[in-house]
């Protein structure tokens, strides 16, 4: 095993020369534990085939780990790869060698905030995130925004900012809001506890919609106010919700986060379309066909296979190349900062091509996604769930029998 004395690298990420850096043993003692679970690595870069992230990557899973092993301290507290990576474990979970990657790039990113200076986007947004969620429940997207350019970071997508700011405005103005309908009166209702988390709210009428289609199915929500999941600290700030019982949600990230809460957790779409299969009714689709995009914090398989569900009830055409398509990052905290990545703009041109919108389950990534096709110049629509799909209308002398 290697022995960690203090910085081994003398030269930077640029190739620079640099005085070497003296790290406190208990840094050192930190690495040393994670070099030795990592010892059996082979470096077979299965890890970063499998990272959603990892076209966006200059150095990925697999060569994180290897600095790791070869105690390159500096080098990794100087790459934003270690930031970029949005926690999915992926990693961990392609491993041949059973590795928790996943979590030891947690524990790496838990030394790089205090000992660190990493300054990309992804690493200030959740510091920003932090701060607030130590103090306030929740995250308020327009004191984020401006947290982000005092600290340098605005966003590269003007117009998108400038709608979500709009949106949040919108929704607090006093007057007549859209109210969430109540379930429909031509199907049996079901009462399902809703987390709805930090982003949804902030949307007055989307936050409307998923009340007002979830009711379509005979779905009343009853919506738990819990603040933020805990997901944009990265790991700093626990959510401080509890549940003995299932709740059902709209958005990945909170699933993974109430997950390491041990809630259990399970995506309100998924009820929808079940319910409609055992209730024997059929969905509506805002066309003909589309591309799927469940992004990198949602069970792959799963979530894409859901969405061939609905696109089954609806009698649509969903449009599917490879795996990796469909849920490559789409920048995550930093994608309004960043820009399109290149696993977006493979998703939007292959969208464009197809000449279909794209629908995803998660809010987040509509955003990121359509800030990328502004980017891009891509005229591709790109659809939140509830925005594409909907319970058909019961035939009208079925309805008058109810």
């Amino acid at each position: 095993m290697r022995t960690f004395t203090e910085r081994s690298d003398t030269r930077r990420v640029d190739d620079e020369p640099s005085m070497p850096t003296r790290y406190p043993d208990q840094v050192l003692e930190e690495f040393a534990k994670l070099a030795e679970e990592c010892s059996i690595c082979y470096q077979c870069g299965t890890c970063t085939s499998a990272c959603p992230s990892a076209r966006d990557l200059y150095r990925g899973p697999r060569r994180l780990v290897r600095l790791i092993l070869a105690g390159e301290i500096d080098a990794l507290f100087a790459s934003d790869d270690l930031w970029r990576c949005t926690e999915c474990g992926a990693c961990t979970t392609a491993c041949r060698m059973e590795i928790d990657v996943a979590s030891v790039l947690a524990r790496v990113r838990a030394l790089e905030r205090i000992h660190g200076s990493i300054r990309c986007p992804e690493r200030t947004a959740a510091e920003a995130a932090a701060r607030r969620l130590e103090r306030h429940p929740r995250i308020e997207n327009v004191l984020f925004a401006a947290a982000m350019a005092a600290r340098g970071h605005v966003p590269r997508d003007v117009v998108g900012a400038a709608e979500a700011g709009m949106k949040i405005v919108r929704t607090r103005l006093p007057g007549p809001k859209r109210a969430a309908t109540g379930a429909s009166p031509t199907r049996p209702t079901v009462t399902l506890p809703f987390y709805a988390g930090c982003s949804l709210p902030q949307d007055g009428e989307l936050h409307a919609l998923v009340h007002e289609v979830a009711a379509g199915f005979g779905v009343r929500l009853d919506e738990v106010d819990a603040g933020c999941c805990g997901h944009p600290s990265r790991g700093a700030v626990p959510t401080h919700f509890t549940s003995d019982e299932r709740v059902w949600t709209a958005c990945p990230a909170c699933d993974a986060s109430l997950a390491e809460a041990s809630v259990d957790t399970a995506p309100l779409w998924d009820a929808l379309v079940e319910r409609a299969r055992r209730e024997g009714f059929a969905l509506r689709a805002r066309s003909a066909s589309f591309v799927p995009y469940v992004g990198c914090l949602a069970d792959r398989d799963k979530a894409i296979a859901a969405l061939g569900d609905a696109a089954e009830l609806a009698g649509v055409d969903m449009q599917v190349a490879y795996p990796g398509l469909h849920n490559a990052c789409c920048g995550a905290l930093g994608g309004m900062y960043r820009g399109a990545t290149k696993g977006s703009k493979r998703l939007l041109e292959f969208a464009a091509q197809a000449g279909a919108p794209v629908v995803t389950p998660c809010v987040l990534c509509r955003d990121n996604v359509r800030s990328a096709a502004r980017q891009l110049r891509l005229s591709v629509p790109v659809y939140f769930w509830p925005e594409f799909f909907r319970a058909a209308e019961p035939p009208r002398e079925e309805a008058s029998d109810a």
